[in-house]
Formats: structure tokens, sequence, C-alpha cells
């Protein structure tokens, strides 16, 4: 996807956001020399990811660490504590895939610092019901559900801390239907995104049958730098599932050999415009 004109309000935010989550840290310099950033990368004809990973790098050189860490600590223990109302969601449901990624999509809402997401874990305690009743407003599960019935490999790519613990229910799902997952997590830590090491804490590695990195500091996944061995998984799958805005910002514009799965929350207007979809709407769209 191309950055668009809204795309600057909604990535400085997110500087300024993460800028006062470290404390002691210089908030005047991580803004300004993200401002910097972002004037020189500024292109309509690119993508926004590219440029959101340059403005970040910018603002991480000052912060000198992961500011997000004890959100994505905290995100995890929230959201773990819906699991088994969650897991008692899917297992009372008469269409397991559709129930498993509804609980998959509605923890796309844990985007600290985002427009359109929530920025303290707690929100979510009383948020959960009101987005499980608000449906899918998008559903292309019977793109999943045909690819279920053989054996073969799903790669998932995810997406946010917290968010990952709700992805746990729809990746047994689909393990339990005879599929190899492989997860693909951020190479180094960028926004409140899951690492290796945060898959490692969560307990999220246990649940894969092989876990990578995209091996960089990216916004989702830079095309121009895959390592070897995530795109032999892409293109010996039969599908692939990519959580949340940053995902679909990087992979839309993509020619993939494989189906792609967008499980995510519209919560910007370009994305929403991009998928032809309203704002705020639950999203399980199929690409391929």
């Amino acid at each position: 996807m191309r950055i668009q004109a809204d795309c600057v309000s909604c990535l400085m935010r997110r500087i300024l956001f993460q800028s006062r989550l470290v404390e002691g840290s210089d908030e005047r310099a991580s803004v300004e020399d993200s401002l910097k950033a972002l004037a020189q990368e500024f292109d309509y004809g690119r993508k926004s990811v590219d440029i959101a990973t340059e403005v970040h790098r910018a603002s991480y050189a000052v912060l000198g660490r992961d500011p997000y860490h004890d959100l994505k600590v905290r995100a995890d223990e929230v959201a773990g504590g819906f699991m088994d109302l969650a897991q008692g969601f899917v297992n009372d449901s008469d269409d397991k895939l559709r129930a498993s990624l509804m609980v998959a999509v509605i923890g796309n809402i844990m985007d600290f610092g985002s427009t359109g997401g929530i920025d303290d874990p707690e929100t979510f305690r009383s948020m959960f019901q009101d987005l499980m009743d608000q449906g899918l407003g998008r559903d292309d599960s019977d793109r999943i559900e045909a690819v279920l019935d053989r054996p073969g490999t799903i790669v998932y790519m995810f997406d946010n801390c917290g968010e990952s613990q709700l992805d746990k229910i729809l990746i047994r799902y689909l393990r339990s239907r005879g599929k190899r997952i492989v997860g693909i997590v951020r190479g180094e830590p960028i926004l409140n995104d899951v690492t290796e090491e945060d898959a490692i804490r969560s307990g999220l590695d246990r649940e894969l049958d092989l876990l990578l990195t995209t091996g960089t500091f990216y916004v989702g996944i830079d095309w121009r730098d895959v390592p070897e061995g995530v795109m032999r998984e892409i293109e010996g799958s039969d599908m692939i599932i990519a959580k949340g805005m940053g995902n679909y910002e990087s992979l839309s514009d993509e020619d993939l050999p494989v189906p792609v799965v967008h499980v995510l929350r519209t919560k910007c207007g370009p994305v929403a415009d991009s998928m032809g979809l309203p704002l705020n709407q639950n999203v399980v769209y199929v690409r391929g």
C-alpha cells in the first residue's frame, strides 16, 4: 500500500506516544529526528511501511531501547486472561473456523499508539464482548475452509503482542485440521509487534511447528530482504495468514505465489479505503 496524506498524522502520533513510554528519554529529539526522517523519505510513490520504518528507526536511535517492552508484557497478560473464554466460544460454535477467526480478529485492537487502536492493554477488558458482538464485516472464511481438508503448510504472520495470545486459538484449530503452521515474527523490536523473544516468553513458539523471523527492523516484512528460509516456506505453503494493518501494508502490493488472508480490524482510513471497506470493521479478507 502506498503512503497517503492521512498517514502522516497517524505516524507522528505513534512517534510521540512511544517517545513518552521511556522514562528519561529525550522526547523532543525523538520527535525532531523522526520529523526530519519523514520529510526526507516522504514520497507518494513509496510504500507506507518503507517510510514508517525509517521514521521509527530515527526515533529508536534516540530512545535507545524497545520502548514498548513493558506494554507488550502487560498486553500478553491481559489477553491471556481471555483464553478460556475465547476457547469456550469456539468450542460452543457450530462453525469453529469462523469462531476462531473472530477471536483472532478482535485482538488486533491492541495496537498501542495507533489511530483506531487502544493505548492501554487494560482497556481491552471492557471491550472484549462488544468487539465479539460486532461479528465480521467481511468474511472470506470459506476460502480458508477450502484448503483445510488436505495436509499442507499455512504461514502465519504475526502482528501485535496481546493479539498473538488470541491467535493461539486459531492456530490450535488449524493444527487440529492437520495443517503445519509456520509462524513469522519481526526480526527486531519495532512497535508492539511480536519478536522471537516475545514469542518464547509468551509460549507462542510452542503452538507452532516452526518459528522464523523477518530478520530485519521493519514494519511488516521487507520483500527486498526476505530470509531464504522464510521465502522457502512461503513458496511451499498453501496459504498465508497475515495479521494486522502493518502486514497488510507490506503485502498488499506484492504478487505472491499463494493466497493471502488478511485478518485485521480496519483502524485507519487509508487501509479501509485500500480494501474497499468501512472503518472499524472486523475483517477476514482473502486476496489471490
